[in-house]
């Protein structure tokens, strides 16, 4: 599909509040630079730490502003109080009010992306799924082998794309801001759950890819058939994987994007520590 890159938004979750900050930071220091070679808008994403109690009304009118070109800052909490806001419910106000990109991908900040995996995977869904709303990694796994690549419809209750990595399209969008609601105050810290309920109760199906994981070696969650695969192995077909734990640069490393930095040696003086 011709200029996919040109319709879809990546927005990267991530907070200002150390030293929970460090991992989209690591995100802009690995993975990030190289979406955006290949014609990406990738934006890493923050709250407002100063909005302790509740939002004023000057907040909720102006919702955001960019830092820098890369960096925007939504005005709501930036604990996971403000998950909801900063993961879906203000990005998707943005991108229906201010541009008129097709598609937003939201990506956890604990998350690698694989670019070319990445890139394979949007171009193959987009073009043989032309009316594909709402694709992710379903949540409750249903038992699959993680190292046997898989896609399937769902559309069940209560079954979502999990906030690893997920995409919507502008039908999606405008369907989401009509039907989200937050039912009890744990909601605004899974927005993954506030918008997939508002996709099953509205007949939007998800596409479950297994190219996105929302497991890793570094973080087991489930237990089931296979062992689970290794964003850094180029044979794993894994595009995007969570929980990287900081070990973001060895899949840089380990898939070849980045040569081994050799640190220089530091020699010590032993003698200035003798008497």
């Amino acid at each position: 599909m011709k200029d996919i890159q040109k319709k879809v938004v990546i927005m990267v979750t991530g907070t200002l509040i150390e030293p929970y900050d460090k991992n989209w930071r690591e995100c802009e220091a690995t993975w990030i630079p190289e979406l955006r070679k290949l014609g990406y808008r990738v934006i890493s994403v923050v709250g407002n730490p100063d909005i302790t109690d509740k939002k004023s009304l000057e907040h909720i009118k102006n919702y955001y502003k960019f830092i820098n070109e890369n960096l925007i800052q939504f005005e709501t909490f930036d604990t996971k109080l403000g998950l909801y806001d900063k993961s879906i419910n203000l990005p998707i106000r943005w991108i229906l009010d201010e541009t008129d990109y097709e598609y937003y991908f939201r990506i956890d900040s604990d998350s690698f992306v694989n670019p070319h995996t990445f890139d394979k995977m949007l171009i193959d869904n987009l073009s043989n799924y032309p009316n594909l709303n709402y694709m992710g990694c379903c949540h409750p796994y249903r038992s699959w082998n993680p190292e046997i690549p898989h896609k399937e419809w769902i559309f069940d209750e209560y079954h979502f794309a999990a906030g690893a990595g997920y995409m919507i399209s502008r039908k999606a969008m405008k369907i989401a801001k009509e039907k989200m609601r937050i039912e009890q105050p744990n909601d605004f810290e899974i927005d993954d759950w506030v918008l997939g309920r508002a996709m099953w109760e509205n007949g939007i199906p998800l596409l479950h890819d297994s190219r996105i994981l929302f497991e890793s070696p570094h973080r087991i969650l489930t237990e089931g058939e296979g062992n689970i695969p290794y964003v850094g192995d180029s044979n794993s077909g894994i595009a995007i994987q969570h929980y990287m734990d900081g070990n973001m640069e060895k899949a840089m490393v380990d898939l070849k994007i980045r040569d081994l930095e050799v640190k220089p040696k530091v020699f010590i003086d032993w003698r200035k520590f003798v008497k």
